[in-house]
């Protein structure tokens, strides 16, 4: 475990090259879209939390890609926080993310947020949320303002995950304490960081389907959080401060095949006369 005497060495730094990579993106991209102090505040409204739980409740389910079948990871329930972090001093909004530790078994060195399996003790999802968020970055729970749960999202090869969104005002990266068992690191991205163009990218999977990827500095925000980051902004975001690098619906795109080799080539390898 990460004494409270080290980690704010650790996660300062971090927190550094996010803000810096911030700045540079928005500068380099003339077409990104930079929220102000303002258009801050008013995300984090009670009309606004309200619209985004709306939305967050009434996704569509996920497609299922017909080269998966199902596995026995699908019938267990899991829950995540997506956590809204107001800065201390600059009223900046971030969200919190972890890379997963090295000791685990499944999908270390992983970016994902703070969460987990659903335990028989936990009362709700919001609880198996802010039960995990204490154990892998110790903040504590009392700092969390919970705005609600999402709907649960059945996705393939994996758990099912309840997103549950929250806020923490006048929050310090040095606040965390980190469980290396469980966590490698933390940090937080800006949402200015995440809605540039720059940012957003896909990623295509041979089973069938593409999905949304953020890329700010070193971090690569990919598979299901990358997908979670996705609808959350989409749900967050009003029209009128939707960016259009989130607008794009993103297709399957076949990926590119070598033709097989003509049956003369193939014989013509086989000839003893070619051979050396």
């Amino acid at each position: 475990v990460l004494t409270s005497r080290s980690a704010p060495l650790l996660l300062r730094h971090l927190r550094s090259s996010a803000a810096a990579a911030a700045a540079t993106t928005v500068g380099r991209t003339e077409e990104a879209r930079v929220l102000t102090a303002k258009e801050y505040g008013e995300l984090l409204e009670p009309e606004a939390q309200r619209r985004c739980l709306e939305k967050m409740r009434s996704l569509p389910a996920f497609p299922r890609p017909k080269a998966l079948t199902p596995s026995r990871r699908e019938k267990q329930t899991s829950a995540v926080l997506i956590l809204l972090c107001q800065e201390r001093g600059t009223q900046e909004v971030s969200l919190l993310y972890t890379r997963r530790s090295r000791h685990l078994r499944s999908h270390s060195f992983q970016i994902s947020f703070p969460g987990g399996r659903r335990d028989e003790e936990d009362a709700s999802h919001a609880d198996c949320a802010l039960r995990e968020t204490e154990e892998e970055v110790g903040l504590s729970r009392h700092r969390i303002q919970v705005w609600g749960e999402s709907c649960q999202l059945h996705l393939p090869r994996t758990s099912s995950i309840v997103p549950v969104v929250g806020m923490v005002r006048d929050f310090n990266i040095s606040e965390l304490c980190l469980n290396f068992q469980e966590v490698e690191e933390a940090f937080i991205v800006p949402l200015n960081s995440l809605i540039v163009p720059k940012a957003t990218r896909h990623t295509q999977f041979r089973s069938g389907y593409s999905g949304p990827v953020f890329v700010v500095d070193h971090h690569r925000i990919w598979g299901i959080t990358g997908y979670l980051t996705h609808i959350f902004l989409r749900s967050l975001l009003p029209s009128h401060l939707m960016p259009e690098c989130l607008k794009t619906n993103i297709k399957y795109v076949r990926p590119f095949k070598l033709p097989p080799r003509p049956p003369h080539h193939r014989e013509s390898q086989s000839d003893p006369s070619m051979r050396t």
